[in-house]
């Protein structure tokens, strides 16, 4: 019997792609790169690689200038200074914790066909200041999606040319200049502590379709003015997902009696057509909550009297 032993040379170009899409290009250089001559022309083909950085340890010099143009994906953990003139294509960035000397380099010369940009910091300095006016002034023209998340952001006073093109934006920040610069939003995440002032001075949106509001104090606000005044502006919604905290520490009787925001959603949101409530139940002191536990069927019924539409609408605890 002639057993027949298979070897990665013999697979077909199209296994070898599929396969070759499961390494950054850091890995498939490492693994691949000089093997053969045929190895290496189905690398050089690549056009959609990427790239991780995570440690200090990691050094760009090590890989052929060859792969620099087929780097479309960019993601840095580290705060190593990594020359970002060397990705002339890419189209997403991701840094997290970014330095200074990272954040001046992210600019159109640089990246002038970036589509997706991640940036996570903790503070506004300067430089966070200056990469706000670059993404809300349209100094990115082919940005179509944008991740900013930072404890900190530029003060409310800042007047910025709009960014046309910007479609879905994930924001932590409470600056009303930025909705006022993204005309064209299609989707729009607001991850806040809470729904203050600040947020709410902004035109209307007619195009913005669907709305991710997240709400983190685990002080349960009564007033839900500035809910309003929001939902008023953003007519058209059609798809709503609401994330509210909700302290162990509070009465059960507020669930028992919440109307789940529905006299402003029927009010000022008329062609929504879907809307999640979830509900993230905080109890960090570990109190028993054997008595919430016991009432979370009666809450849900709660909702359900009022949304009587399950297709429509729906209440996820946590």
């Amino acid at each position: 019997m002639i057993k027949n032993f298979s070897t990665l040379e013999s697979l077909p170009n199209e296994i070898l792609f599929d396969l070759y899409g499961y390494f950054d290009a850091q890995e498939l250089y490492k693994s691949f790169y000089n093997l053969n001559s045929r190895f290496n022309y189905l690398l050089k083909s690549l056009s959609n690689l990427s790239i991780h950085f995570r440690s200090l340890n990691t050094h760009l010099i090590y890989h052929p200038m060859i792969f620099f143009s087929q780097i479309r994906t960019l993601s840095i953990y580290s705060q190593e200074n990594i020359n970002f003139h060397q990705f002339p294509n890419l189209r997403s960035l991701i840094i997290w914790s970014p330095t200074d000397e990272q954040i001046f380099q992210i600019n159109k010369e640089s990246f002038p066909s970036i589509e997706y940009l991640c940036v996570s910091f903790s503070i506004a300095k300067p430089s966070i200041c200056s990469l706000y006016q670059k993404i809300f002034s349209d100094g990115f023209p082919s940005l179509k999606s944008c991740y900013l998340c930072g404890c900190e952001s530029p003060k409310n006073s800042i007047q910025w040319s709009q960014s046309p093109n910007l479609q879905y934006l994930h924001t932590t920040s409470n600056n009303s200049s930025i909705l006022n610069s993204c005309p064209n939003l299609y989707s729009l995440t607001l991850d806040l502590l809470i729904l203050d002032d600040l947020l709410i001075n902004f035109r209307p949106h007619f195009n913005l379709k669907r709305l991710e509001l997240i709400i983190n104090s685990i002080i349960w606000l009564h007033d839900e003015n500035n809910f309003e005044i929001l939902f008023s502006s953003l007519p058209n919604i059609e798809r709503l997902s609401f994330h509210k905290t909700f302290s162990i520490i509070n009465s059960i009787d507020i669930l028992f009696n919440y109307n789940w925001l529905s006299t402003i959603i029927i009010h000022c949101l008329p062609l929504l057509k879907q809307f999640t409530y979830h509900l993230h139940i905080f109890n960090l002191l570990n109190i028993d909550q054997t008595d919430l536990n016991v009432h979370l069927p009666r809450i849900k019924e709660n909702f359900l009297k009022i949304y009587k539409n399950q297709s429509k609408f729906s209440l996820k605890i946590n």
